[in-house]
């Protein structure tokens, strides 16, 4: 299994809106072909107090993930969405079992 995780830092203008982007980016992700689930989280104590949302995407390998990379409503959340709201955001893949 694959696991990419992201984290994103909003705009100070969206962060009173956290939840409700938290619904919307899970609402964008759930569905898209070859991801098998999805995950959006809040900040739960002040260890992730730098960060306003997480996100797991998953898919069965790293073949499927590299399609995945490329689906065009992922690329609207990376490309568009993401950088409308956020000040920066930060993702790695790896490995899981």
């Amino acid at each position: 299994m694959i696991d990419r995780y992201c984290f994103v830092k909003l705009k100070d203008e969206h962060v009173a809106n956290r939840a409700a982007l938290a619904e919307a980016l899970h609402a964008m992700l759930d569905g898209i072909d070859g991801v098998a689930s999805v995950t959006v989280g809040l900040p739960a104590d002040d260890s992730a107090a730098r960060w306003d949302l997480s996100l797991v995407l998953r898919t069965l390998d790293l073949g499927r993930w590299r399609e995945v990379e490329h689906d065009e409503a992922l690329r609207e959340v990376f490309d568009g969405w993401l950088p409308d709201h956020a000040e920066m955001f930060k993702a790695w893949t790896f490995e899981v079992d």
